[in-house]
């Protein structure tokens, strides 16, 4: 009974800050902290169609300059409970949890890039399969499978790749990195507007590997950005990494399955970042 109580209020709880800190508006590209309000179109490029050449040369991205309770996805990088996740959803927080069923399990933060919208997380008691990191960056025309809880709920994105560009965080805090950006081809299931709460996920590679991690969209210009894959080596994650664990094969028809039972096995987990 008690614990049917805690669960609950933290429902109510979590609901509450994805409603009141939702974002309205998307004309650069942003990281919403929670679903949108009144969900916009969002652009689809069809297979076939061929690929815009209209990469920014930089991307601005407006952070809040006061922090304010969000969520965001995470994703296993080895046996240990090391997950990385997106700077600008953990950074700030009074707690970190990654959400499980009832369960609201503590998170630390271990790492945040200086130069980068990157950080690495850390949590006890968790031993799940990681996935492969890979270094190199993906090229132009590349497909990729992003995964994660986008507007809060389980869900994943097919996509490929158009370019590289910079993106320039702005408010908060104030980095200028490369990134990857991508065209959205499809969403499993289907929605609408906002791709915000899978800041963090990852971006497999159709051979399994994590090619980068979601930072920003843009989807009424049906874009994403992702990190540059380097980041994993500059964090001291690749090595070990790349030396242990096998690579698991991924499909346009089934990609979505996979990301759901990665879920399942919190291989992908939702993350909930607390301020008071």
């Amino acid at each position: 009974m008690r614990r049917g109580l805690e669960f609950t209020a933290y429902t109510i709880m979590i609901l509450f800050f994805i409603f009141r800190y939702a974002g309205e508006g998307e004309k650069p590209p942003r990281r919403p902290v929670a679903p949108p309000r009144a969900p916009e179109k969002s652009v689809l490029l069809p297979d076939g169609v061929t690929l815009p050449r209209d990469v920014s040369s930089t991307v601005v991205v407006e952070i809040g300059t006061k922090k304010q309770a969000s969520v965001g996805t995470a994703f296993a990088v080895d046996e240990d409970g090391t997950y990385v996740s997106a700077r600008h959803v953990v950074e700030g927080c009074d707690t970190i949890s990654l959400l499980r069923s009832r369960q609201m399990i503590p998170v630390r933060l271990l790492v945040k890039a200086s130069n980068r919208d990157f950080a690495v997380l850390k949590v006890d008691g968790v031993r799940v399969q990681p996935f492969h990191l890979a270094l190199d960056v993906p090229r132009r025309g590349d497909d990729g499978f992003m995964m994660g809880y986008p507007q809060g709920a389980p869900a994943d994105v097919r996509a490929t790749v158009i370019g590289a560009t910079v993106m320039s965080s702005r408010g908060r805090y104030s980095i200028r990195e490369r990134v990857v950006a991508w065209v959205e081809r499809e969403r499993r299931p289907g929605f609408s507007g906002s791709l915000g709460g899978i800041s963090g996920g990852p971006v497999l590679s159709p051979a399994g590997a994590v090619v980068g991690t979601v930072v920003a969209g843009a989807p009424r210009r049906g874009r994403v950005y992702t990190t540059n894959p380097a980041v994993f080596e500059e964090a001291g994650l690749a090595q070990q990494n790349r030396t242990v664990y096998s690579l698991e094969p991924l499909n346009i028809e089934s990609f979505d399955q996979a990301a759901s039972q990665y879920r399942a096995s919190l291989r992908i987990a939702q993350v909930y970042c607390s301020v008071s």
